[in-house]
């Protein structure tokens, strides 16, 4: 089992109020089928430093959705606005070796032309593989509780295949940034699922 050093941490931010709560921690890669959900997620196990962007996002989108969809939730859809932003900030953090969800998570959620209502976003550093960073988020309460969030109706996805300096030493570093665009409801009020967190 690789034994790298990994971290995590959460924000979740709404129009009226920003809260953010974060989780650092040392988490093992293995994924159980609770982890990963029903069937098998195209590239889950494929390691950042051998796969495209492309191929990485879908299979988060892929293990995020099943795990969804086995707790009860709609399925999230890929938002390109949302896309910019992970992107910019899992880049950002590998630039700057700063390992947090900066000064102005709202501003720049916002910055890419997605007004919201609601937010969140997970980072994660030292995770080589999806199966394993969505393994580390999901035993994490409030990693958990973003990607169970029955607000959030879209999803950004963000993954640069190097660690942010000083806080993991191995590869990659991911990003996921959830949001509810302004004025439309939220897909499901099924809370029952993120309120049991971690899984």
């Amino acid at each position: 089992m690789d034994q790298a050093m990994r971290r995590l941490t959460v924000a979740l931010i709404t129009a009226s109020a920003v809260a953010c709560s974060s989780a650092v921690g040392v988490a093992g890669a293995s994924t159980s089928a609770a982890a990963s959900g029903r069937g098998t997620c195209a590239n889950a196990r494929s390691l950042a430093t051998r796969t495209n962007l492309r191929a990485m996002r879908a299979a988060l989108l892929c293990l995020v959705n099943r795990q969804r969809s086995a707790h009860r939730l709609p399925s999230l859809h890929e938002d390109r606005r949302l896309d910019r932003s992970a992107q910019g900030w899992t880049a950002h953090m590998v630039g700057t070796g700063q390992f947090s969800h900066g000064h102005n998570f709202a501003g720049r959620i916002s910055a890419t032309g997605f007004a919201w209502s609601t937010a969140g976003e997970n980072i994660a550093s030292g995770y080589p593989t999806p199966a394993s960073v969505m393994a580390g988020w999901m035993a994490s309460e409030g990693h958990c509780r973003n990607i169970l969030d029955p607000r959030f109706s879209a999803i950004g996805l963000g993954m640069v295949a190097r660690a942010t300096g000083g806080f993991a030493s191995g590869p990659a570093t991911w990003t996921q940034d959830f949001a509810l665009p302004i004025g439309k409801a939220a897909p499901s009020r099924n809370t029952g699922p993120r309120n049991g967190c971690p899984y």
